[in-house]
C-alpha cells in the first residue's frame, strides 16, 4: 500500500546505479532484495550448467586478461590515472591531466563518460572514489574480445581528445 515505505526500505544505492533519469522514472531496484529481477540464481544455473568449472573459470581467467590490458594502457597514458587495483575484470579509471585541478578532471571524466555512452559503441558506469568521479569498465559478456576492450579505450581517448583538446596526445 505504501510504495514509498518499500522503496525506502530497499534503497541503499551505490554511486555506480545512480543515474540522473532518478527523479524521472521509477527504478524497480528500489523496490525488491534482488534489484527488481527474479529467478537470478536460475540465470547463473543455467551459464554453470552449459559451459561447466572449467568453461567458467576459463572465462573469468579471459576477462581478467581484458582488465588487465586496458588499465595497462591506462597506466602507460600520462593523461589516465587508474584508480584502483585490477584483481578481477573491473578497471576504475579517470581523466586526470596534469596541472589540472581535481574538481575539473571530475567534469571532465563525466563529460567523457557522457559522450562515450552517446556513441552506443560502449556502456561506462560511474563511482566515487576518495571523492572523486572515476569511470568503471566492467568487463563481463562472454562475448567480449581484445578488439572490443580496445576500442573502448579508442573511444575513452577521443572523448577526452574532444573534451580536453590540450591534453591529447600524451
Amino acid at each position: 500500500r505504501d510504495p514509498e515505505a518499500i522503496r525506502t526500505a530497499f534503497s541503499l544505492t551505490p554511486e555506480y546505479l545512480r543515474t540522473a533519469e532518478e527523479a524521472v522514472a521509477t527504478n524497480l531496484m528500489d523496490y525488491g532484495v534482488a534489484l527488481g529481477r527474479r529467478f537470478r540464481g536460475l540465470k547463473l544455473w543455467f551459464v554453470l550448467r552449459y559451459f561447466g568449472q572449467d568453461g567458467i573459470a576459463e572465462r573469468i581467467r579471459e576477462h581478467v586478461r581484458l582488465a588487465r590490458l586496458l588499465a595497462d594502457r591506462a597506466d602507460a597514458d600520462t593523461a589516465w590515472e587508474r584508480v584502483a587495483p585490477v584483481p578481477f575484470s573491473t578497471v576504475v579509471l579517470r581523466y586526470a591531466p596534469d596541472g589540472m585541478g581535481e574538481e575539473a578532471q571530475d567534469r571532465l571524466t563525466e563529460a567523457i563518460m557522457e559522450r562515450v555512452n552517446a556513441t552506443g559503441r560502449a556502456f561506462l558506469s560511474h563511482t566515487k572514489l576518495r571523492g572523486r568521479f572515476c569511470l568503471r569498465v566492467s568487463i563481463g559478456n562472454l562475448r567480449t574480445t581484445e578488439e572490443h576492450v580496445l576500442r573502448v579505450w579508442r573511444l575513452l581517448r577521443e572523448a577526452a581528445a574532444e573534451v580536453h583538446p590540450e591534453g591529447a596526445g600524451r
